[in-house]
């Protein structure tokens, strides 16, 4: 008889002395959402921003971006992350399907994170309170920070996501080059 209870999917974690990855994680364990989202929704965002900065327009059509939720959960170890999807596997056995990653892109930070992704605002804000109750079962005061799009891609040249409309007028139009050539790398190499 199948189980009702959710499992969250870890996908490969590198073995490597680099304390810099990210690994995906999907109730599916083929993670099927994830892998669809790469390229059907993440690489043609990249492209799309990519092209707008290429043909030098004054705004950005923010298309999916504007419907790309990050809900993150900043920790202090790897260990940490993993226990915080333990915990959540146990407190919300038949919460529905979720993905995101858990790592850190970043070599220079000490902190790692927990980012779960949605593309409804109904459901960041059901899963921000879930991550509250995650952490207070383990006794962890950790901060929990709502983004939309990619602020890597984003922010240097639109500012706070805050501000930001489906077309958002470029705040930093000086940065525009040099984000030009990040996001150029970004394509090539597949990291952020």
């Amino acid at each position: 008889m199948p189980s009702n209870k959710q499992h969250i999917y870890l996908g490969q974690i590198p073995h490597c002395d680099k304390e810099n990855f990210w690994v995906s994680f999907e109730s599916d364990p083929r993670m099927r959402r994830t892998k669809a989202n790469i390229y059907g929704r993440c690489l043609p965002c990249i492209q799309n921003l990519y092209d707008q900065l290429k043909a030098g327009k004054s705004a950005i059509d923010m298309g999916t971006a504007y419907h790309c939720w990050k809900i993150t959960a900043v920790l202090d170890s790897f260990d940490q992350c993993l226990e915080l999807l333990a915990v959540f596997e146990k407190q919300f056995p038949s919460y529905g399907h979720v993905y995101g990653k858990l790592g850190s892109g970043r070599a220079d930070t000490t902190t790692k994170v927990v980012v779960f992704h949605t593309d409804d605002e109904a459901e960041r804000d059901r899963l921000k309170i879930a991550l509250q109750q995650c952490l207070e079962a383990m006794a962890l005061k950790a901060e929990i920070l709502i983004s939309l799009g990619c602020g890597v891609l984003y922010e240097p040249i639109l500012g706070d996501w805050r501000t930001w409309k489906p077309t958002t007028t470029i705040r930093y139009p000086a940065r525009i080059s040099a984000h030009l050539e990040r996001i150029k790398k970004i394509m090539s190499t597949g990291t952020m």
